[in-house]
């Protein structure tokens, strides 16, 4: 007989996630409880929408409280706990479904895996893991304590259980939630409140720092972490995070000597911690011990995936580690191993595909003649347009140009038009000469983030067919102030870009002292000029890298010319980078010993 659940929530303005939470629980639960805190957008309307009993709470700081107050609403013998914008896909609902026919343990409280996704995107190499408790009994007590990141506090003759098969789907760490709810700002407040009233709450010190580490506050972060590191308990259910926490960040901050510490205190208490082993391979990679690396590597391979009550990134026993250890052997240029790590890879988790790029920056170091290279990279695939995208990304990366058009033709015979389709067949177009054919790609939605990008490579097309006019009239659809962030300075770029080509004064591009984003910028519109023989209007581009204040722009011209065989003007643009900046780094001194 299946159990009956009551999914107890707090929500508040949470429209954007709630229906699909809701979508892939109701056929499960025998109740939904929501208490709403507050919510101006159509949360509750959603909310009652799937049938849910909704109840109203005056918040008041305190997320125990509210919690609470859903837990007393339930009528169900067992209580569910999800938020708004937690999800449970396909498999983990049957699991779910399965582990609820079962006779389940009533002095049990059932902890699943959180699969929390942090960046931008949707991304199973942006992905932290925890444990959380989801199922427990109803009406034992059972109940919630803490302003903030409350614990669930149960009578003495129970016990956490750990259930392997239901992963929860998190997406409230992503940038969009973060930034829109100011959730960062709101805990920050709440810690620092429930410190000054407790200034030996060592949680507390640990839960401050994880929110200033998510703001990139690395050091505030640290000072957090290190109060509550003084009274460290190897047993606290949070200590092996704290370990790991502090390790990371040392590293973020290129202070290795520190983190290799942590990770040691860490392994010592913690052997069988293979994120620990993860990020110690890290720190030899970015400080070019490569037998180091491949130990740490190895020995995260020995250990695989940890346990669930040690588990935080998904794959630092299986892909992951097979990937770097790839990586490692790339530039030992063992490249027959290497090619076999990306495979494993690849076996452990057929849809990570960063290890396809990998082997066809392999096969181009071996000269595989272009037919045979086709074959071999299509064989790791099953013929479909996403695959076709893919491998013209592909053979993009590694300059073959004319042939990831041919992948892009493919992917339009079958009537795929993606905005990043059309964008990758600008840059191929540009790339090969084929600067009419650019111009007249099709327009794209203005309000789309790459309209912007697929323009500008219509500018320089229309530049090089000496079409001035269609340049200055494409550039006039734009206006800096109207533009944030990249859009911005990619716009200063090109219209100093005309300037220079209409023989209109120029003006300063950026005076900020080593300003990062403008360079590539410009190296891009030079290997433009550069790959398609362009050398007259290269002359003139080459002015716009005097138009920023970066001391490394001749080191990274002349590393241009390198990659494209040009050797006397990279070491040309490389010595006078050291004589005139004094700027050099490993590479360039490579450069010149050529």
């Amino acid at each position: 007989m299946k159990n009956e659940v009551s999914l107890c929530m707090i929500v508040k303005n949470e429209e954007k996630y709630l229906p699909q939470c809701l979508k892939s629980i109701k056929d499960i639960v025998d109740e939904i409880i929501i208490v709403d805190t507050g919510s101006t957008d159509r949360t509750v309307d959603i909310a009652k929408s799937f049938g849910a009993k909704v109840y109203y709470f005056q918040w008041n700081n305190n997320f125990s409280e509210a919690r609470n107050e859903s837990l007393k609403h339930a009528t169900k013998d067992w209580i569910l706990i999800l938020d708004a914008d937690d999800e449970l896909y396909t498999k983990d609902q049957e699991n779910l479904k399965d582990l609820l026919t079962k006779q389940l343990d009533e002095n049990a409280i059932y902890f699943f895996e959180t699969l929390n996704y942090y960046g931008s995107t949707i991304d199973d190499n942006s992905i932290t893991v925890n444990l959380n408790p989801r199922l427990f009994k109803n009406n034992q007590g059972t109940h919630y304590e803490g302003e903030i990141h409350n614990q669930l506090v149960h009578s003495e003759n129970k016990y956490n259980l750990i259930y392997k098969f239901v992963q929860i789907h998190h997406y409230g760490y992503m940038e969009n939630s973060i930034s829109s709810k100011n959730k960062r700002n709101r805990n920050i407040t709440l810690l620092k409140k429930q410190i000054e009233e407790n200034p030996d709450d060592v949680f507390a010190y640990f839960n401050l720092g994880t929110e200033y580490a998510a703001l990139n506050d690395e050091r505030t972060a640290l000072e957090h972490y290190y109060k509550s590191f003084e009274n460290f308990d190897p047993l606290n259910g949070y200590s092996f995070l704290l370990i790991l926490r502090i390790a990371i960040l040392n590293h973020k901050i290129k202070d290795y000597n520190t983190s290799l510490k942590f990770i040691n205190i860490g392994i010592e208490h913690y052997p069988k911690f293979t994120d620990l082993y993860f990020l110690k391979s890290l720190i030899f990679r970015d400080t070019n011990m490569p037998m180091y690396q491949i130990k740490a590597l190895e020995k995260c391979i020995e250990l695989g995936e940890p346990s669930p009550d040690l588990k935080c990134f998904y794959g630092v026993g299986t892909f992951k580690a097979y990937y770097e250890l790839g990586n490692a052997y790339i530039k030992l240029k063992d490249y027959d191993t290497a090619y076999n790590y990306f495979i494993e890879a690849m076996k452990s988790k057929p849809d990570f595909i960063e290890p396809i790029y990998c082997i066809g920056h392999i096969l181009k170091i071996q000269n595989i003649p272009i037919d045979d290279f086709k074959k071999i990279i299509e064989k790791f695939f099953i013929d479909s347009p996403k695959s076709n995208f893919i491998i013209a990304n592909l053979f993009y990366n590694e300059q073959y140009y004319k042939t990831a058009l041919e992948y892009i033709e493919k992917c339009e015979k079958a009537n795929i038009s993606t905005t990043d389709l059309l964008l990758l067949k600008a840059k191929c177009l540009v790339m090969t000469g084929y600067f009419n054919d650019c111009i007249n790609i099709k327009c794209i939605d203005e309000k789309n983030s790459s309209y912007l990008y697929l323009n500008m490579y219509k500018i320089i097309s229309s530049i090089l067919t000496n079409n001035n006019v269609n340049a200055l009239s494409l550039l006039s659809n734009f206006k800096e102030d109207t533009l944030s962030g990249h859009d911005k300075k990619l716009l200063r770029v090109y219209t100093q870009f005309i300037n220079l080509f209409i023989k209109k004064p120029t003006l300063i591009i950026s005076e900020e002292e080593n300003e990062a984003d403008y360079l590539p910028i410009i190296l891009e519109i030079c290997e433009i000029l550069l790959i398609n023989d362009k050398f007259d209007e290269l002359a003139i581009a080459v002015n716009l890298l005097n138009l920023v204040n970066n001391k490394f722009v001749l080191l990274n011209l002349g590393k241009l010319y390198y990659k494209h065989g040009y050797i006397d003007l990279a070491k040309k643009e490389i010595l006078r980078s050291i004589k005139e900046l004094e700027v050099y780094d490993k590479e360039g001194l490579e450069i010149l010993m050529h």
